[in-house]
This record gives structure tokens, C-alpha cells and sequence, in this order.
């Protein structure tokens, strides 16, 4: 499934780099976009929207669903 999601606190590469992480250590995630501007993560995996929400949180972000 695709989702977008926003994740206001991303400012940096650091940021990305940290959110690139925790999705890829998941093992759930087939497609990752990441646009430091917009503040959004584009992804497409097998997991929930609870659960990629739980993978943001666990690398210290806040994010929440948006189209």
C-alpha cells in the first residue's frame, strides 16, 4: 500500500538519513522518497499505517498520515 506521510520536525540530512534507517531496517518497506522540503515521506509497504507510524516514532519524529 502507498502512504504519505508528513513529518513536520524533519530539517536536515541527519533527519533523513535517520527516518532512511528505521524504514530500511524494517525489511517492510518496498519504495522510499524522502523530500526534505516539503516535509513529506513517500513510501509503499506491506505494513499499517499504525505501524509506520510507530517505525517514524521510534527514530524520534512525529509524523502523521497525509494525501
Amino acid at each position: 500500500m502507498k502512504y504519505t506521510f508528513s513529518v513536520p520536525d524533519m530539517s536536515c540530512n541527519h533527519c533523513k538519513m535517520r527516518i532512511e534507517k528505521a524504514m530500511n531496517d524494517s525489511g517492510k518497506v518496498s519504495s522510499l522518497n524522502i523530500d526534505l522540503a516539503s516535509k513529506k515521506v513517500n513510501l509503499e509497504s506491506a505494513l499499517s499505517e499504525s505501524e509506520l507510524i510507530k517505525l517514524f516514532d521510534e527514530a524520534g519524529y512525529d509524523a502523521e498520515a497525509s494525501s
